[in-house]
């Protein structure tokens, strides 16, 4: 009792000290998979036709059967045009899967070692539900996707490799790749409507018998027992595949008047564009990278936009960053408003079953102390070495690892705040009680409330902890991603909320009515009866 200003203090300096630590975390959507698995994105030069894409991802394919670790490799080249991922035969994607035991990240570094060794490919290693993930939130494999719009397609191209080059350096980018609108070969027609009308074509018409002699005509459909094929006529492949083969193609008008192509339309090879990437009525083009290992999303992305905005705008067009790193940004914002709105609704429904506002704040304390416990869970459990990294922390040693708070960490805090709350309620509502119905002093029922909840208390944080600690401690194990960083926060802000709520709280309650320690309640104080005017009545006479 005597202590309790230096009490309340000291546990005001710890909660400032805790956030200060948690202000140099960094931020990330969902905590790293531990699928057992990678896929590796393999994008060839746009053109390369199925047999050297083949050959080439069948020869990186061996390369991964021989890294020690590696279970077994699969491999999907191109994909048909009705696929709801539909790629063109230059791309290939391989999965990896590793055996049991082995790092995920010493393999993930031999993979990414036989990657470097094969010139002219962009690469992306990532796992299946991480790549799902990322194309779903920005349309590429990716967990960060810089889109630039803008007009003009040179401009554009010029931008984007200016961002490549910018952002490859960064230490935490890893899998950087420019998808941008690449120029390839193409072999346009263009008729010449004057001389198309002397024989009697149209553009439509003359552009009809060019796609039916290169791509063919459905003529037909036969079924052979469930199966169905169709039946397509055009010209044989040796007569065109070559650009004279095109111009020589003859065209027949509406006369019956023959005429070659090359004689009414202008036929040659152009630079054009592989393909027209638009978003709201603008051209795009998307930079994607992915976050190395030891480095976080939140902080990574804060670099790439020093280095980003300024490239940007120095052309006069626009920037959005997509990805994970806007989905984690998007539920952070929801989690802290509602969390907000909860606490505000967990103060009022608090005073109206206490009675008294000031109790209510001192039992939403319960709220910081569990705060420190759990950030320095996650301080913890993602330093690789907790000792080293505290001293990097204050510029001592080598580079800081930040931990990283992810929204499962976020969802740990709010379920956490409410069995904190519960633990400074037992002890409040106890003391009120006590003085209330059993004409005790505020110093008395501080003391003798604290001991007789202590252990309701400590039994039900125990039994929540002892659920939890399995969790904690296979964390790594595949499928306790989520619910290992919700936990690790919840174990740890237990341990402080639990131990300094019979500390913290006893000794604010005291500084509330400090002067009211040793003062009976005055509606019991007048109702005493003195002993001397009591009646003793022996044992065993009751009636």
């Amino acid at each position: 009792m005597r202590w309790r200003s230096a009490v309340l203090g000291a546990a005001a300096l710890v909660t400032v000290l805790s956030l200060w630590l948690a202000s140099t975390f960094g931020t990330s959507f969902l905590p790293e998979f531990n699928e057992g698995t990678f896929t590796i994105a393999l994008m060839a030069p746009p053109g390369t036709s199925l047999a050297a894409s083949n050959r080439m991802a069948g020869s990186v394919e061996q390369q991964l059967l021989q890294i020690e670790g590696v279970r077994s490799v699969t491999r999907r080249t191109g994909r048909a045009e009705r696929d709801e991922h539909a790629e063109p035969v230059s791309n290939s994607e391989v999965d990896v899967t590793i055996k049991p035991g082995y790092d995920k990240e010493e393999v993930r570094n031999e993979i990414a070692r036989v990657l470097s060794q094969v010139p002219g490919i962009t690469t992306n290693i990532g796992q299946p539900i991480e790549h799902r993930l990322s194309h779903i939130l920005s349309g590429t494999p990716a967990a960060v996707a810089i889109s630039v719009y803008g007009d003009d397609l040179a401009k554009l191209r010029v931008i984007a490799k200016e961002i490549e080059t910018a952002i490859k350096p960064l230490p935490g980018a890893r899998d950087v790749a420019a998808n941008r609108e690449v120029l390839i070969t193409s072999l346009p027609v263009r008729y010449r409507p004057h001389d198309l009308a002397a024989y009697g074509l149209s553009p439509a018409s003359a552009a009809q018998q060019v796609r039916t002699a290169v791509f063919g005509e459905h003529v037909a459909t036969v079924n052979q027992g469930v199966r169905r094929y169709d039946i397509v006529v055009r010209l044989a492949s040796d007569q065109r595949d070559q650009i004279d083969d095109i111009r020589d193609l003859t065209l027949r008008g509406k006369g019956g008047a023959i005429v070659r192509l090359s004689e009414v339309a202008d036929i040659g090879r152009e630079q054009t564009s592989n393909l027209i990437a638009r978003e709201n009525a603008q051209r795009k083009a998307v930079i994607s990278l992915n976050v190395a290992e030891g480095y976080n999303l939140g902080h990574l992305v804060e670099e790439v936009q020093q280095r980003v905005d300024p490239i940007v705008a120095k052309h006069g067009y626009t920037v959005h960053y997509g990805g994970q790193f806007e989905a984690q940004r998007s539920a952070s914002r929801t989690i802290l408003i509602f969390s907000g709105v909860v606490l505000v609704v967990m103060l009022m429904l608090l005073n109206l079953a206490i009675g008294s506002l000031k109790v209510s704040l001192l039992v939403m304390v319960n709220l910081p102390l569990a705060l420190i416990g759990g950030i320095a869970a996650i301080f913890l459990t993602e330093s690789t070495s907790v000792f080293a990294n505290a001293l990097a922390l204050i510029g001592i040693g080598g580079r800081y690892q930040a931990p990283v708070i992810s929204i499962a960490s976020m969802v740990g805090f709010i379920t956490l705040f409410g069995i904190a709350v519960r633990n400074g309620i037992l002890l409040v509502n106890h003391y009120r009680n006590l003085v209330e119905r059993e004409s005790c002093t505020v110093e008395q029922a501080i003391v003798r409330g604290s001991m007789e909840r202590l252990v309701p208390i400590l039994m039900t944080a125990l039994a929540a902890a002892l659920g939890l600690v399995p969790i904690v401690f296979r964390g790594n194990e595949p499928g306790n991603e989520i619910l290992a960083p919700l936990s690790v926060v919840i174990l740890g802000g237990l341990l402080t909320s639990t131990f300094l709520n019979l500390v913290v709280v006893p000794a604010g309650y005291a500084l509330l009515f400090r002067h009211q320690l040793n003062v009976v309640p005055s509606a019991l104080k007048n109702d005493r009866i003195p002993i001397s005017e009591t009646t003793l009545v022996p044992q065993g006479e009751f009636s």
